[in-house]
């Protein structure tokens, strides 16, 4: 279990309360506050892993600005989590429907004969393949040390190079489209929609992608979302909608075409009960604790998914785990 903070609600409640109110006056706007007070209900309701014991502490961790890389303008909690275990992230994380990336590739207009694509932050590069057939030449850009060695070895012919979305390594009006999956909320503000806006060819295209588990599905993703996303720690996780916040900016208006949403695709990953767990250790936030803690948690996922009524398997055993996938799109202003 996690570390049960020792101080009083009111306390905490004071504290946040405080670091909120002000935020707010200083013109995080009413989404910073609503977030902020979703995470102040989770951290007085659950205890805290990782040893966090001091409610200013806590209280900074959700309401100050998010730490940075300083060599490539990262959140910390992703330049450190996305780090430890590139094999963990690869192994236990769903791909994505061919309907998906088939209705991604259309709003993008991409072409085999004569499309140039960049997959940026692409990780071990999961999506990637799946753009193999749609390019005419696919370059990767992605700041983990780990994530790029996965990559070099899953897809050897693929080039990719040491950057960010603040600091992409290619040259001015590029690329055809820039394709972001499983990301870009780590990243959504204007230093990012200018470096894309940048390589991005005079009407080139922004594709969007995530992945997120179905807790509507079954009641058993929802416990266990339940589970550990009380840990998420004021992270600007993709289901929070905090990424929604840039497009709303009038420079983003200036740079982009209004964000489109495209479809939405259900799908399942067929997985061990072991590779559940793997799919929660991969999470940014969780790859960084101790060894000890992992281990606690994996007891609870396991007891989680043996005691749940509605946990359905195939003929062999395998669990089906029940996701959805999400498509946005936009295209570079010129001018």
């Amino acid at each position: 279990m996690g570390v049960v903070v020792s101080v009083s609600t009111m306390e905490m409640r004071s504290v946040l309360t405080m670091r909120m109110k002000t935020r707010f006056r200083l013109g995080g706007g009413f989404s910073r506050l609503k977030a902020s007070s979703y995470h102040l209900t989770q951290l007085l309701s659950f205890p805290v892993a990782g040893g966090v014991s001091d409610p200013r502490a806590m209280a900074s961790m959700i309401s100050s600005p998010p730490p940075l890389n300083p060599q490539h303008d990262i959140h910390a909690v992703a330049a450190k989590g996305f780090d430890v275990d590139a094999h963990t992230y690869e192994s236990n994380r769903p791909s994505y429907p061919a309907a998906a990336v088939s209705d991604l590739c259309i709003h993008l207009h991409l072409n085999p004969e004569r499309s140039h694509v960049l997959d940026l932050a692409s990780g071990s590069g999961k999506f990637t393949r799946l753009l193999l057939p749609h390019c005419l030449k696919l370059t990767a850009v992605e700041p983990s040390p780990s994530m790029r060695s996965a990559f070099a070895n899953i897809l050897p012919n693929i080039q990719v190079l040491d950057g960010s979305a603040s600091a992409i390594p290619l040259a001015s009006a590029s690329q055809d489209a820039v394709v972001i999956a499983q990301a870009f909320h780590w990243f959504a503000n204007l230093r990012s929609l200018r470096e894309i806006h940048r390589v991005l060819k005079p009407g080139g295209r922004l594709g969007l992608i995530w992945n997120l588990e179905d807790r509507h599905a079954k009641k058993w993703v929802a416990s266990l979302r339940d589970l550990y996303e009380r840990y998420e720690m004021g992270t600007p996780q993709y289901r929070l909608g905090l990424w929604r916040g840039v497009w709303g900016t009038a420079e983003a208006r200036e740079l982009f075409t209004e964000l489109e949403k495209g479809g939405r695709f259900e799908h399942e990953m067929v997985c061990t009960e072991e590779m559940v767990y793997g799919r929660v250790v991969s999470k940014s936030y969780i790859a960084c604790w101790p060894a000890e803690e992992k281990e606690s948690l994996r007891e609870r996922v396991l007891q989680a998914l043996r005691s749940a009524e509605d946990v359905e398997r195939d003929a062999g055993g395998l669990i089906r785990y029940p996701y959805k996938t999400e498509v946005f799109w936009c295209e570079k202003r010129s001018g």
